[in-house]
């Protein structure tokens, strides 16, 4: 059981990633309409970011379930995970409650639940990449 929870978690977590990337990939105005929301940015870096950081989810989302870079998509994976954990965070500190943009034109209004989610990424996101550095997140056995 325990070789297939890193396995599982790899599978959800990159899943989790490839729907989101996927789903701002689709529309990058409306994503970016969303970054400016937040306030955090300069608008003329807005443009790039939209249009960038999906295709970081997707790649990096994919490569967390099979590929030879799995300890670096799980690396991207966490530091992303944290940074929409302190953007969320520090956003909701201000006042603001914009559409999260999580998952596209799927998002709900940025709040308590979608730092939730966030968090709990954070950790299993943490977590995969503890175990992949440990050598333990595969599902070889070791004799």
């Amino acid at each position: 059981m325990k070789q297939w929870l890193p396995f599982s978690g790899r599978l959800f977590l990159g899943a989790l990633f490839i729907l989101a990337g996927g789903l701002k990939v689709a529309d990058p105005k409306a994503f970016a309409r969303v970054i400016v929301d937040y306030a955090l940015l300069p608008d003329i870096l807005v443009p790039a970011v939209a249009v960038l950081l999906p295709w970081w989810e997707l790649v990096a989302g994919a490569l967390a379930i099979a590929g030879p870079w799995r300890r670096g998509a799980l690396a991207v994976l966490t530091a992303l995970s944290a940074m929409f954990v302190v953007v969320g965070s520090v956003t909701l500190a201000r006042g603001l409650s914009p559409e999260c943009g999580c998952f596209g034109n799927l998002s709900s209004r940025l709040g308590p639940g979608t730092l939730s989610l966030e968090v709990a990424t954070l950790a299993l996101s943490a977590w995969l990449l503890r175990l992949e550095l440990l050598g333990r997140g595969t599902l070889a056995r070791k004799h």
